[in-house]
């Protein structure tokens, strides 16, 4: 299947972007990858992007949102470029875990989830931007031992 070999998309600080930002990634993905890569790219760009928009810009600030992605052969490259406030998430706690279906509370599991999907997660602040990279493989098909 052919991958996207370089796109990118701007966006601004507005909840609103992230359809655009998910009818941009469904315009690509969903032909060039598998539906489990598919679905990790859609998830983590989704998540990274909702948490600049929510929390990185201070007052009325307007802020620019780039998205770019990349094929790099076997690994997709994802990053997530903002002038927002520097916010490493790498450095994130894992938030604790519920005990009982009772004390889950929704939210706060965005960093959690990229890490869960995501290949690899770095992050740098260079020139008044925080560049967060994500790397995404296919999954590898399970091979059945012979017995």
């Amino acid at each position: 299947m052919p991958r996207p070999e370089s796109r990118r998309l701007i966006l601004r600080n507005d909840l609103a972007e992230l359809q655009r930002l998910a009818a941009w990634i469904d315009g690509w993905a969903q032909e060039a990858m598998s539906s489990d890569l598919s679905f990790a790219v859609q998830l983590c760009l989704e998540e990274a992007v909702a948490n600049v928009i929510m929390y990185g810009a201070g007052g009325n600030d307007r802020l620019e949102i780039a998205v770019e992605v990349e094929d790099n052969g076997a690994t997709l490259v994802a990053r997530v470029v903002d002038n927002g406030r520097p916010f490493d998430p790498t450095e994130a706690k894992q938030p604790p875990m519920a005990s009982s279906l009772a004390q889950v509370r929704i939210g706060n599991l965005g960093i959690h989830l990229m890490r869960s999907f995501a290949s690899s997660m770095q992050y740098e602040r260079r020139d008044g931007r925080n560049r967060l990279t994500l790397r995404f493989s296919e999954p590898q098909p399970e091979r059945s031992r012979a017995g």
